[in-house]
Parts: C-alpha cells; structure tokens; sequence
C-alpha cells in the first residue's frame, strides 16, 4: 500500500515515505488512497470561504500518483528523461473547478517539490515538467513563476476557490501574476486600504495601471 502510506503520511505528518524503483499502483491501493483524501477533503472544506467544490475523485487520485511519482523520480534522479515524460502524465478530463479543488489537496505541496528539485538539479527535464505542471495548475502554483499560466480563468468561475485564490497569491506576493488587469480588483478588494501597508510594489503597479 506504497500509495496511500504515502498520502497519509504526507497530510498527517507532512514527510514521506518513498521507497526506490517507479511502481504501478495496485487497485486495492488506489482505492485506500481515495478513502484518504475523501476524509481529507471534508475537512479541507471547513476551512474554505462559502461553498467549496465538490470532490472529484479522478483528479484526486491522479493528483496523489502524480505527485507520488514526482517526489521519487526527484529522489532517485537517475531515470533517464524518457521515463521522465513517460511517467508524469498530464491529467486526461475536462478541467473544472471541481478538478482543481479536489487536485489541490496534494498539489498544493507542489511548491515544496519543485524547490528542491530545482535546488537539485536546476536545468533538467524533472524541473520542466513540474514548472509545466504548475503552470497547468495555478491553483495550486502561487508564487512559482512559470512563462504561461493557464486554466486561470476556471478559478474565478467559482467564488470560493477565487478568494482563496486571490488570498494564495497575496500571502506568496506574486507580483507577476497580479500584474494582469483582471487581478487587480480581486487584489484590492481582498486587501482593502492595507495593501499599500504589507505589499507597496503591489500598490505601486495598482496606482500606476489606474
């Protein structure tokens, strides 16, 4: 059960097991995983502004094998960049805001994972396909500068994930993304009147645009 000792030990305790050689995940694992994060995400949601999302099991569960992939191809390092790219796959389904709430709940690590994979070896494949991960998922991404962001907009069709998003990229100071004109007022009404006391060079560019 390499998967769900995995996502276990990763939400209750925040290391993780990761043992050597890529594995397939058995469906029996799978299955516990889902159970995890199920109980995970009814928690999670106490904790998210109005009325979260509603879970969604494939991107949960793709979410948890990608990133447990991830996590062992940074600690092992010497899988060649084919296996790389054959490995991390992209989720497949249609992106809503079900899917990036519910793939949140590990992505959210994601981060973490691409600082010390960068801190490893900054110019390899891993790295770019975690920085392209992350620019697929800005949900999950604040703070992570990446050259194209996407899906940015599915974020603002629900109004919870867009104030915790907007709360994300405020506590990350991302700069570059709340440069964007369309950012700016889900900023400001966020911070109100303090933005210029805790974030000045976001108040600057805000002053400037106007």
């Amino acid at each position: 059960m390499e998967l769900s000792n995995f996502i276990q030990q990763l939400l209750s305790q925040g290391t993780v097991p990761v043992r050597p050689g890529i594995i397939a995940f058995e469906p029996a694992d799978e299955k516990e995983t889902l159970k995890i994060l199920q109980r995970y995400y009814s928690e999670d949601i106490l904790e998210m502004p109005g009325t979260a999302p509603a879970f969604n099991e494939a991107a949960a569960v793709w979410a948890a094998e990608y990133f447990y992939t991830a996590v062992q191809l940074t600690v092992v390092r010497d899988e060649a960049d084919t296996v790389v790219n054959e490995k991390l796959q992209p989720f497949t389904g249609a992106i809503t805001a079900d899917v990036i709430y519910s793939a949140d709940l590990i992505l959210r690590y994601l981060p973490a994972l691409l600082q010390l994979a960068k801190g490893l070896s900054p110019a390899d494949v891993l790295v770019s396909a975690l920085e392209q991960t992350a620019a697929n998922w800005p949900f999950s991404s604040a703070g992570i500068e990446t050259a194209t962001i996407k899906n940015e907009d599915i974020i603002f069709t629900d109004p919870s994930l867009a104030i915790t998003y907007t709360d994300r990229l405020i506590a990350a100071k991302d700069i570059k993304r709340i440069s964007k004109s369309e950012l700016q007022q889900h900023v400001l009404s966020a911070a109100g009147l303090h933005l210029n006391t805790f974030w000045p060079q976001a108040a600057t560019i805000f002053k400037n645009d106007m």
